[in-house]
């Protein structure tokens, strides 16, 4: 973007949103970042309050953020990429591998494969995050979108945040599950007894508690013991599948932050599953350069096989 120059044509009108009318293609919160962080003025100085109102006729000069060089060492992985443009690509993220670097792992990340196996990486999310524009937990698998320039980032961030990108889950459940559909809806806030737990409530407890809502479908019956779902959640909310299901008395088999033990314990043939039976199936959303609707699969992990019956994928 470098720096870049305009004239305000009317009065009275917010700086954000000013610059939102002339750089469309950037997010709001993007352009927040650089007012705040001093990177636009109005007439000569310095304007850092994005609700700052212009003057008809006012010279705004913005400058790019500025990017820090990304220190990433590469990993040698075998990382299904799906599909990969010169804008985005699209990854089948194993369980077990942590999205980004953070407090415990710096070094063996989703970010350290990404960097020897795709050309280049969006650099707003840092140099601990390049290219992520959404995450997945460490021990759930499947599909996700890599930005592969700031325009792309940009982009998919708002398409998210708008709900325009539609998630389809598969995952599978102690016990079973009555009717073939279900929604669980409820506001979602962080658990103040467990700093690595959210929780959910019919009503919100707290200004903090988010609105979530979740659809599923029964897909398979296993052995009397568990039921294999597809889970479409409407919102994006931290944990939001895993709790919410937790909540619903169906917990996801071998996850170990939502679990009920009594319900563990009557289903103890379910014990060899070693981690959470949560995958990230499938993804549909508009490419950020063409416009063009795309829909992508990740084909579902081996230690999940055992839950779909061959011919369900295929329908799903």
């Amino acid at each position: 973007m470098g720096v870049e120059s305009y004239i305000s044509d009317m009065s009275n009108l917010r700086l954000d949103l000013f610059l939102k009318s002339k750089k469309s293609r950037l997010t709001r919160s993007y352009i927040q970042k650089l007012i705040s962080g001093g990177n636009v003025k109005v007439n000569g100085i310095v304007q850092s309050k994005p609700s700052f109102k212009l003057k008809k006729g006012s010279l705004l000069t913005v400058k790019a953020l500025e990017t820090r060089k990304l220190d990433i060492k590469p990993i040698d992985y075998d990382l299904e990429i799906i599909y990969e443009d010169k804008f985005i690509a699209v990854i089948n993220k194993p369980a077990g591998i942590v999205v980004h670097p953070g407090k415990g792992n710096y070094d063996r990340t989703l970010v350290h494969i990404l960097a020897g196996k795709v050309s280049n990486l969006s650099s707003i999310g840092g140099v601990e995050r390049p290219g992520i524009v959404h995450r997945l937990d460490k021990d759930t698998s499947g599909i996700m979108i890599i930005a592969k320039n700031d325009f792309s980032h940009n982009f998919l961030t708002e398409a998210f945040k708008n709900r325009e990108i539609k998630k389809t889950y598969l995952a599978v459940c102690y016990g079973i599950i009555p009717g073939e559909k279900g929604c669980i809806e409820g506001f979602i806030s962080r658990d103040l007894k467990s700093r690595v737990r959210m929780k959910i409530t019919k009503k919100a407890q707290s200004e903090k508690a988010k609105y979530c809502l979740t659809d599923f479908e029964s897909v398979n019956y296993i052995k009397g013991a568990a039921t294999a779902i597809k889970v479409m959640p409407l919102t994006g909310r931290t944990h939001q599948i895993r709790v919410s299901l937790l909540e619903a008395g169906y917990p996801i088999i071998g996850d170990k932050t939502y679990k009920r033990k009594d319900i563990i314990d009557k289903y103890k043939s379910l014990n060899f599953v070693k981690r959470q039976m949560l995958h990230a199936f499938s993804l549909e959303f508009f490419h950020p350069e063409t416009g063009n609707k795309m829909f992508f699969k990740a084909s579902i992990p081996p230690d999940m096989e055992w839950a779909f019956e061959s011919g369900i994928l295929n329908d799903l």
